[in-house]
């Protein structure tokens, strides 16, 4: 899962003062290696914010095919996940949610998304001073104290050439340019969850009906 689900927000925070930001976090052993079976890397998301005139761009992904929260989440709906999501405790391809929770998840594009994620897992290890994630322990519970890392770098662009107003104009040409579908625009990262969020506000957040009663049984204990 996402454990600092928080990234993108402190990302897009200091892209809105003006600052470049880059937060790598790594997180309980979640993922198998490529071409392996076992849960040996975190989920270790990367969120990345850079100023514009406009909106910030603001990419947020996990190194994984998925993060486990959206496995959990087909879990509470009763949903097969899709193929290539996960294996199961036996190394086995599975559709199952909660088998899958048992198992592990497949790294992103094969072999390039195995070496980013092993590439923070090294990073932030090795420059936050935190455990590995085979190592790594409370993000999952209650019960453990938190020992993952995260590692953030921050950057004024001002200390550059000042190419802001080339950036900007950048991001609106590739808006701008043609789509597949005409029905959907081409976006860049952190269009859609803006879209998303400004729905959130206006309509509410759906929720899954077991996580719903869930919590009202938290509300009523």
């Amino acid at each position: 899962m996402h454990c600092s689900c928080s990234d993108p927000y402190y990302t897009e925070a200091a892209a809105r003062d003006g600052l470049i930001a880059i937060i790598m976090s790594t997180s309980e052993a979640l993922v198998h290696p490529f071409r392996g079976t076992e849960a040996m890397l975190g989920t270790n998301p990367i969120s990345v914010g850079i100023p514009t005139d406009e909106q910030p761009f603001v990419l947020d992904l996990a190194t994984s095919v998925v993060p486990m929260g959206k496995i959990k989440n087909h879990a509470l709906r009763g949903a097969k996940i899709p193929p290539g999501w996960a294996v199961d405790a036996d190394g086995r391809p599975t559709e199952d949610p909660v088998a899958a929770q048992q198992g592990a998840i497949a790294p992103f594009g094969g072999a390039k998304g195995y070496g980013l994620g092993l590439a923070i897992e090294l990073l932030v290890a090795a420059l936050a001073g935190s455990a590995l994630s085979p190592q790594v322990h409370g993000t999952l519970d209650d019960v453990h104290p938190v020992n993952k890392g995260e590692l953030l770098i921050l950057v004024d662009p001002a200390a550059g050439n000042g190419t802001l107003p080339a950036l900007t104009a950048y991001l609106r040409s590739l808006r701008l340019s043609r789509p597949l579908d005409p029905s959907q625009p081409v976006a860049v990262p952190g269009d859609g969850a803006r879209c998303r969020r400004a729905i959130a506000m206006k309509e509410g957040i759906a929720l899954p009906q077991p996580l719903l009663e869930q919590l009202r049984a938290l509300e009523a204990a």
